[in-house]
């Protein structure tokens, strides 16, 4: 199962973040933790973007191969957490 994620990529140094829909495989999250950098920088440009002036964002550390990559992604670690430990009922 694949959990539903917002990504928020910083093109270049000053430049304008980009919000990106992406979809993890749980399997693959090593960490989860809070981004302090982006909670104190991009709260001017997260208003701009359409968010809440309230949203945090946090790191997810994945496995990619052989080496993790480390991305930023809009809601507090327990909100992710939580979205990983939804179970879904199949019906058939």
């Amino acid at each position: 199962m694949l959990i539903r994620l917002i990504e928020v990529e910083k093109t270049i140094r000053g430049g304008t973040p980009i919000l990106k829909e992406i979809y993890l495989n749980p399997g693959h999250i090593i960490s989860i933790m809070d981004d302090v950098r982006a909670n104190q920088t991009l709260v001017n440009e997260a208003i701009a973007l359409g968010l809440d002036a309230e949203v945090r964002f946090s790191k997810i550390t994945i496995q990619e191969g052989t080496a993790p990559k480390i991305i930023t992604v809009v809601g507090t670690p327990g909100q992710i957490y939580k979205k990983l430990k939804k179970k879904t009922v199949l019906r058939g």
